[in-house]
């Protein structure tokens, strides 16, 4: 058990050791663009859930996971729909909410490097990708810029951003509802304010911009300030199901592995298991030791004693010794005595026995003529033994 400890102290140091490397190395990055309000990586939206009170000051911020057409009862008219996402394409249904609320006078912000669907179809977009144009791939910097063209602001203050992340454009859209709001440095446009009923949709496709990398570095938080301030100062919904789906915590494990402080304690209490149970599994006492019974050696004790006469050629005891043993396995086995039987002894026997009475006969006529002598040759000896052999086998 002393040894066992040994053990355990060095499991414990190594695995002590690995929890400090975790906990003090230097944090892995998530560079999957998510959009989510709680993410924290690069390309998550959690500075962004920070600065979206503060632009709207005194107006409820509510964020969920739920389709336009499951917020069609919650919304009030003139509320704010936020939607961040890769890729927009909403359902028949959803994108009949959006335009039912932004007709009554509501502004729609939906960022995404590409639409698709029903909204693309009725508000006429088509979104580019200039990067798979080689004239301009070959003019492309590492850098590229976003200024705003609205001749109120400074048109000489460029929002700057890594070219890889804000290289799509609205190529196409409807000129008499629609107003470019900001332009990349090809004077693509980029952000735009399409007019429906009384309402707006404001459209972005660099939706990049607006995540944790950028929102925390430069002057990028004045670049989404100006963005949103297009929106009304007024209540707004922010729906994450088109960026994340549901994200629900349908089980409670599901809930534990989304929360990093209980992720940790349930890895580190299964490991613990784990590592009890390895001990535990071990022998609490010593080996008990496997001691062989004692062997029977009277067979070898007869062949001893048999050798013994055989040696010193007393052929006529060891005779009468076999003549002996026979006589009383005839007793035991076929209840048979010489002098019980009488004259009918060797015909009872032979049936018993399941012999030819010719055959116990000779045994027998052998056994009366060795008893009658003093002594007997070695081949008497012999004969005698192949007889009663004889006599053993299938009686």
């Amino acid at each position: 058990m002393k040894s066992d400890w040994k053990y355990i102290l060095y499991l414990s140091i190594a695995f002590g050791l690995f929890l400090i490397v975790k906990l003090t190395g230097p944090k892995q990055f998530n560079w999957t663009p998510t959009y989510a309000s709680e993410d924290k990586n690069p390309f998550g939206a959690y500075v962004l859930g920070e600065l979206l009170p503060e632009l709207f000051k005194g107006k409820k911020l509510d964020i969920s996971n739920q389709t336009m057409y499951e917020l069609k009862d919650s919304l009030k008219s003139g509320e704010n729909v936020i939607i961040l996402t890769h890729s927009f394409n909403s359902e028949k249904e959803d994108t009949k909410v959006l335009l039912d609320h932004a007709e009554k006078g509501a502004t729609i912000f939906i960022g995404a490097q590409s639409f698709y669907g029903k909204l693309a179809d009725t508000l006429k977009l088509l979104t580019f990708d200039y990067l798979f144009r080689n004239s301009l791939y070959e003019k492309r910097k590492d850098t590229s810029y976003v200024k705003f063209v609205n001749p109120k602001l400074d048109s000489s203050h460029h929002f700057v951003f890594k070219r890889d992340n804000i290289h799509n454009y609205f190529g196409k859209f409807d000129s008499t509802r629609t107003t470019v709001v900001a332009e990349n440095d090809f004077h693509q446009p980029v952000i735009i304010r399409v007019t429906w009923g009384k309402g707006n949709f404001i459209l972005n496709c660099i939706p990049l911009a607006f995540t944790n990398i950028y929102a925390l570095s430069g002057d990028a938080n004045e670049f989404i300030a100006t963005s949103f301030s297009y929106l009304p100062q007024t209540n707004s919904h922010w729906t994450e199901f088109y960026s994340i789906g549901r994200m629900e915590s349908s089980t409670p494990l599901r809930f534990i592995l989304t929360r990093e402080p209980l992720a940790w304690a349930y890895y580190i209490s299964i490991i613990s298991l784990l590592l009890f149970m390895i001990f535990e599994s071990k022998r609490k006492q010593r080996i008990i030791p496997v001691i062989k019974p004692l062997e029977n050696t009277s067979l070898e004790f007869v062949g001893t004693i048999g050798n013994l006469y055989y040696q010193r050629s007393d052929h006529k005891n060891i005779a009468e010794k076999k003549i002996l043993f026979f006589l009383d396995q005839i007793r035991t086995r076929y209840l048979l005595s010489q002098t019980t039987a009488g004259e009918n002894f060797i015909s009872l026997l032979a049936k018993k026995a399941g012999k030819g009475e010719e055959q116990v006969k000779r045994l027998f006529d052998a056994i009366a003529r060795i008893q009658k002598q003093t002594t007997i040759a070695e081949e008497e000896l012999i004969e005698l033994n192949t007889q009663m052999e004889k006599f053993y086998l299938n009686s």
